[in-house]
């Protein structure tokens, strides 16, 4: 499950999710994805709002 800007959004395997420009999101579950971003991603700007151990 995705979470964008508080819309929860259903993704099964081959989707695709497309997060606009500045726009706060997260995912729950079990997921395995490939992540390509524009511009290119800078560890300077990452936010994590929190970490979970398993």
């Amino acid at each position: 499950m995705w979470v964008i800007e508080g819309r929860e959004f259903e993704v099964r395997v081959g989707g695709v999710v497309v997060v606009p420009l500045e726009k706060r999101f997260w995912f729950r579950g079990s997921l395995k994805q490939i992540c390509i971003t524009t511009p290119a991603w800078e560890e300077k700007y990452e936010h994590h709002i929190r970490d979970i151990e398993f």
